[in-house]
Formats: C-alpha cells, sequence, structure tokens
C-alpha cells in the first residue's frame, strides 16, 4: 500500500469528491479545505484495508476500484455483504465512534482511496464549522437511507458485526466475557472507582479438583458442570458486574460499587449455591459435589492497580486452598490492609496523594518523623529531607532516631541543629501534642522505629499518618492513612521527598501564604543526594531513567551550591565521604555564622528577644559565609530566642547587596505561646511584601525606604506588644 498526502490534486479528483452527496453542497474552496487533511492511498487486489475487530478511527472515499466487505458467519464462513465502488464512501461511522470494525474491508482489484481521520475530521470543522455540520447531517441522512431502504441486508450486517464484536469479546463456551476484555477493562474500571470514589472488588474463582472431575466423569460432564455453575453466577452477580473466564476453570469478576465484606457476602452465597448441583450426585466416583476456591481484594483498601489487585486477590484464592478448599477469603492483614505494597500507576492518583501531604503539612502545626529501627542511609536522609521541607512552612518537626547511629549519621543530623527540627532520642517523652506523623523508608508496621507512647500515637485517628517509602513487592505492607501513603517506584525514599519538593515548587498558594523563599536549599539537596547514594550504592543499581534523572540532577544541584566551599566540582560524587566532608565544612560555618548573630542581640523588650544585624556585620559576614546560610541560621536564630523569651523572637537584617537590596525581618513565637496569631502583625502595621502562618511571618521592604533599622525596629515593637495584650484579653 502506497500513501501521499494529497498536496497537488487532479480536477478528476475534485470532481470524485464533488460527485459525492455527503460532499455535494459544499464549495470548491470548502471541498479544498476538506481534500488537505485526506492522504491518498493506494492497495493491491486482495491487500487488507482493515481487518473485523480493528479499531475504527478512519473514513474512506473510493476514487478508483473497489472493496468487498466481508464478514464472518456464525458458522464459520466468510461472505461478501457490499461492494463500494468508485465514488461512494465506506467506515463513516469511525467519524461518530471509534468502536471496533464490524467486518473486514479488501480491494476487489487494484483501488485508490482517499483517507480521512476523524482527528483530522474534527480539525476541519474547527475552520468549517458550517461545512462539517452539513458533512454530518448528509452522513447520518444517507446511513439512515441505507437502513431504510436495505432494510434486511442491513439487519443482517448489524448483526454479523454485533456477533463479530460479541465474538472478540467473550469466551465461545460459556458466554462470560473473555480475558483480555477482562485485562483491558480493568484500568477503566478502577480509573471510575477512583473518580466516584467508590469500591471496586476483584474475585479469583478456581473450582475444586475439577482436574479430577474431568478425569473421573469426562469432559463432556466437566462441561455440564461448568455451564450449571456458569448459570449460578448469573443468578447470583448483577449484569453490571463484570464476570470473565480466565481460563479452564478459572474466573475472575469484577464488582463495581461493591466493598470487600458484601463481596465476601456474594462469595459465601456462591459456595452455598454450588454445592447444590447434583449432577455427580449419582455418578460411580469419589467426587459428588461442586465447590470452589475464591480470594477476593478490594479498591481502595487492597491497592490501586490491576496488578496489585489481581495479586492479592490470587493470594487470598491460596489462603483459601490452604484452608481446606470450599471457602473464601478476603485479602487483610491484621489491620484490614493489603500486605504488599504496590506502586503508583496513575500519575493523577501520584499528585493528589503529594497534594494532601503538602495540604496537611500546611493545615497541622506539630510533626514527627520516624524511620525504621537500626536507620540507613537513606531512612536518615529522608527523614532529614522531609523535616527540611516542613521547615519551609515555618513548622516544627521532631526527630525520632535510636539511642545509637552510625556516626557517619552525625554530619547529617547536624542540618538539622540551624533549621528548627528537633532531634529526640527514642527513650524521650514527646514535649508537644503531635498532630501528624511521618512514617519513612520503613517496607512494613513491624519495623517502624519503637519508643514508649508508640501505641497511643497510632491508635489516635486525630493524628494522620504520612508513609513515604519505596520498599514494593513481598514482605511490606502499609503504615500509612489511605490517601496519605506515598508509597511508589523509586531509588529511594529520598527520591520521592525529592519529587514532592519540584510538587510543591508548583504549588503557588502555599509558598505565597507561607512566604517560602528557597525551595531546593543546599541542605535539603544534600540530604536527598545521600539518600539515594546510600541506596543506590554511589548511583550504581539505578533501574529507571527517572531514577537516573534524580540524582544525576540533585548531583548538579549540590555540586554547584558546594562550588564556593570545596576543590572539587564534580557532577556525580565518587564516594559518601566527599558528600559528608562537604557536610562537614557547611556545619562548621554555621556555627561560625550562629554565634556572630547571637552577638548583635539587643534588649528592647523583656517579651520579645531581638536581633538586629546592622549593613557593616552582613557585609563581613557575607564574606565568609554565602547567602543560604545567613538565612537559614537568621530563621534559627529567631526559633532559639522565641524558646528563650518564651514568648516572642525578632530578627532584622540587611540582604548584601550581592544578594538583593532589601531589608529582611522574621518574628517568631515560641512552642508554648499560642495566644497571638502573628499574621495579625502584617495587618496592624499594613505589610504587604510579607506571609506566613500563625506561629511564623517573615517580610520585607527596600533598603532605602527604611533608613535606620534599630528605629524601625524600636518602633514595631510597642504594636507588636499592644497586640499581645488584646489577645491575652
Amino acid at each position: 500500500m502506497k500513501k501521499k498526502p494529497p498536496l497537488k490534486y487532479s480536477q478528476a479528483t475534485m470532481d470524485v469528491l464533488g460527485s459525492i452527496k455527503i460532499l455535494s453542497t459544499l464549495a470548491h474552496e470548502e471541498l479544498m479545505a476538506l481534500y488537505s487533511h485526506m492522504t491518498e492511498e493506494t492497495y493491491r487486489e486482495g491487500q487488507v484495508l482493515f481487518n473485523e475487530g480493528d479499531k475504527g478511527e478512519v473514513m474512506y472515499i473510493v476514487l478508483s476500484g473497489s472493496v468487498s466487505i466481508l464478514v464472518n458467519t456464525p458458522s464459520g464462513e466468510i461472505i461478501e455483504i457490499a461492494e463500494i465502488k468508485e465514488g461512494n464512501f465506506l467506515g463513516e461511522m469511525s467519524i461518530f465512534d471509534s468502536a471496533a470494525r464490524s467486518a473486514t474491508c479488501i480491494p476487489k482489484c487494484d483501488t485508490t482511496v482517499l483517507s480521512l481521520k476523524a482527528s483530522n475530521f474534527y480539525e476541519f470543522i474547527k475552520t468549517n464549522p458550517v461545512s462539517g455540520i452539513s458533512i454530518m447531517h448528509h452522513m447520518l441522512n444517507t446511513v439512515t437511507f441505507r437502513l431504510k431502504n436495505t432494510g434486511a441486508f442491513i439487519s443482517e450486517m448489524v448483526t454479523w458485526g454485533e456477533q463479530a464484536r460479541v465474538r472478540a469479546i467473550t469466551d465461545d463456551f460459556t458466554g462470560l466475557y473473555n480475558r483480555r476484555f477482562l485485562d483491558e477493562s480493568m484500568e477503566e474500571q478502577l480509573s471510575e472507582a477512583g473518580t466516584l470514589k467508590q469500591t471496586l472488588s476483584v474475585i479469583m474463582i478456581d473450582l475444586d479438583h475439577f482436574g479430577t472431575l474431568n478425569k473421573l466423569y469426562g469432559q463432556e460432564m466437566g462441561d455440564k458442570v461448568l455451564l450449571e455453575v456458569i448459570a449460578i453466577y448469573r443468578k447470583i452477580f448483577r449484569k453490571e458486574d463484570i464476570l470473565a473466564r480466565y481460563g479452564g476453570d478459572e474466573f475472575t469478576f469484577l464488582l463495581r460499587n461493591t466493598p470487600g465484606e458484601k463481596a465476601l457476602e456474594l462469595c459465601a452465597l456462591l459456595n452455598r449455591e454450588l454445592r447444590t448441583i447434583n449432577l455427580l450426585k449419582d455418578l460411580g466416583g469419589e467426587l459428588k459435589t461442586v465447590t470452589a476456591s475464591i480470594g477476593i481484594a478490594c479498591f481502595p483498601d487492597h491497592g490501586n492497580s490491576p496488578e496489585g489487585l489481581k495479586d492479592f486477590a490470587d493470594k487470598a484464592l491460596y489462603q483459601a486452598k490452604e484452608s481446606g478448599r470450599d471457602t473464601v477469603r478476603l485479602w487483610m492483614d491484621q489491620g484490614g490492609r493489603a500486605l504488599t505494597k504496590s506502586k503508583l500507576s496513575r500519575i493523577k492518583e501520584r499528585n493528589t496523594i503529594i497534594n494532601n501531604i503538602l495540604d496537611a503539612i500546611a493545615q497541622r502545626d506539630s510533626f514527627l518523623v520516624m524511620g525504621h529501627q537500626n536507620p540507613d542511609e537513606d531512612c536518615i536522609s529522608s527523614m532529614i529531607a522531609i523535616s527540611l521541607l516542613i521547615n519551609k512552612f515555618s513548622k516544627p518537626a521532631y526527630l525520632m532516631i535510636p539511642g545509637k547511629i552510625n556516626e557517619n549519621y552525625q554530619y547529617l543530623l547536624n542540618i538539622c541543629r540551624y533549621n528548627a527540627i528537633n532531634i529526640l532520642q527514642n527513650t524521650e517523652e514527646l514535649p508537644v501534642s503531635i498532630s501528624t506523623v511521618f512514617i519513612m523508608d520503613t517496607p512494613k508496621p513491624e519495623m517502624k522505629e519503637v519508643f514508649p507512647w508508640i501505641d497511643e500515637l497510632f491508635n489516635n485517628e486525630d493524628v494522620i499518618k504520612i508513609e513515604i517509602d519505596h520498599h514494593l513487592g513481598a514482605d511490606s505492607a502499609y503504615s500509612g492513612d489511605p490517601g496519605y501513603c506515598f508509597v511508589d517506584e523509586a531509588s529511594s525514599a529520598s527520591e520521592l521527598v525529592g519529587m514532592m519538593a519540584f510538587k510543591l515548587n508548583n504549588r503557588e498558594d502555599l509558598i505565597k501564604n507561607f512566604n517560602i523563599q528557597e525551595i531546593f536549599s543546599r541542605n535539603f539537596v544534600l540530604a536527598v543526594l545521600t539518600g539515594i547514594i546510600g541506596d543506590s550504592q554511589m548511583g550504581k543499581y539505578l533501574k529507571t531513567r527517572r531514577e537516573r534523572w534524580f540524582y544525576k540532577l540533585f548531583s548538579t544541584m549540590f555540586s554547584e551550591l558546594l562550588s564556593s566551599i570545596t576543590r572539587k566540582n564534580s557532577s556525580n560524587f565518587s564516594t559518601m565521604n566527599e558528600v559528608f566532608n562537604g557536610l562537614q565544612q557547611l556545619s562548621r560555618q554555621e556555627d561560625e555564622c550562629f554565634n556572630l548573630m547571637m552577638k548583635q542581640k539587643v534588649e528592647i523588650s523583656p517579651k520579645i528577644g531581638t536581633v538586629i544585624i546592622p549593613r557593616d556585620v552582613i557585609t563581613r559576614m557575607r564574606e565568609n559565609f554565602d547567602h543560604e546560610t545567613i538565612v537559614t541560621v537568621a530563621r534559627y536564630t529567631a526559633d532559639s530566642l522565641a524558646e528563650t523569651s518564651r514568648l516572642l523572637s525578632l530578627v532584622a537584617y540587611y540582604d548584601d547587596k550581592k544578594d538583593s537590596d532589601l531589608i529582611q525581618l522574621r518574628i517568631r513565637r515560641s512552642q508554648s505561646y499560642k495566644d497571638l496569631d502573628l499574621r495579625l502583625i502584617l495587618k496592624k502595621f499594613g505589610i504587604e511584601n510579607g506571609g506566613g502562618h500563625p506561629g511564623a511571618i517573615g517580610f520585607r521592604f527596600p533598603q532605602k525606604q527604611i533608613p535606620d533599622l534599630q528605629h524601625y525596629v524600636e518602633s514595631l515593637i510597642p504594636g507588636i506588644e499592644e497586640l499581645m495584650d488584646l489577645a491575652q484579653g
């Protein structure tokens, strides 16, 4: 078959097009426009144009030659039901419906056609709406005319077409759907269930000892039993349920909007009904009763992918067989959750879960971050990375670690000191009431870090449990709440936190409301990179293109961020020591920066711990510390001062001219002081360039707008104290 787009045209071709009834009302220019969307194709005699069952996406106009329309009869005979000659069209229903072809089309001689894809036709309609509607109107009239004038012929053709479609999706013997149809429709059913927030139960059935039945009584009796079984299936389940023969005596059913417990009830009834089949009762063999082993898994409780749900249902089926057969099992662990974690198969679901987690950080106020027992690089790194992400919202995070960890990880823990991340030993009591728990890099619940009040925390329904993990498949189980489990295929849990950061970068609402300045800070990039390096053995065991992309990206990011203080500037790190050495240098710098800032403390109010850093001090600091270190330590300084005063803190400083021409101010309240919503300060003073949440705000002004920073702060504090007094009542 030869194809060529009709860039040039002949008058003969235009005459043929103009003679076709559905195009007869088009002006020459409109006909030309339509012709530009078509492709000219030449087929040899006997070469197939399309087959019965192919997806219908193209309409054809015969320019020369003719084609036969052929169908398979129920008896298997192939017959010609129509001949389409020059100047006529076929496959027009593809314009309206891309359903499978109901017949096969083969040229009777060498034939030239013009093909028009449905997508191209709708492109034509966009620029020629009146012409397009006219064509569709005439097309429908033509189809109606055919139906009226060749009723018997068309009726027979439709019948054969429908039979062809049924044959393509059903099992010949039982009349149930076939495996192909089940596999193709399961993704669609899951998507629909997710959109409508409904359940979907997957049922797997094996008839017990069916092979033995066939050996004892013969295949003919086996077929009779199967037909009675099918009749019971149809009796118990609804017409809208998808009942499929998966092969031999194996069946798989999809029950829409049916929770697992209801499916369990129906399958128990099914087994009772199967035992009433009497075909074997009077036969000479030992097998007298028809029974089945049945396994059930349910969306969303047990998974969200076709592969995962079928795997869970199959495991439940195995449990039923191990329990002696003639029984049904609903797959669940002790907590009623699926035993095996599975990857997220749909982008929409992944985005929904990430946004749920980001919204939880925005809406809640105290976070415990924990990992698994004997934590490794990725576990510690992902815990620190998510804590840093929480810190972007100016929220406190408590990091739960065991009493002893590898000394290399002490470098990582140094990040916590200046980023409002509180480290707790697993023997300590919580200093605050926790609203949200993050479980990081933990394959299954029994591997969680152990601490005295863990049961109380995890049994509290008001506490959201958020899980971030990359362990999938066998010997894994969910620890988090439904809708808050970001469990997916990745090189590491740290990679998943990195992915969350990219999603946060697109959440303009959160960035604005919480005055988030820099998402990919050096410490955050380092934490993510360390986790990826640790779990992938320096990048050697990265499996997917996405994993390799994340490693390259964060490695390059960190290399660029470190370039000012390290001699190496490689886009990949060859040893973990290189990362730790870089971090150690950063830790020493942060200590020096904090000590210098605290020397700038001024006594203005006993209620508000205050640091004001003059312009000349910032200039000297900037010679030794980069901008990010100053910003990070300024945030920590505000946190430290607030806890010391037990009320509020205020840190004010100039940005160095290398970075901006702004003055930065940050106000923080202590964990124990809840009376004043700090956002009222912004409102009272009419500050527009700022934001935050009740416990922390930041705002800024052009330096030329405030000639004397200390004088401005001294004028600001009485108004803040007034708000504090009003809030206290």
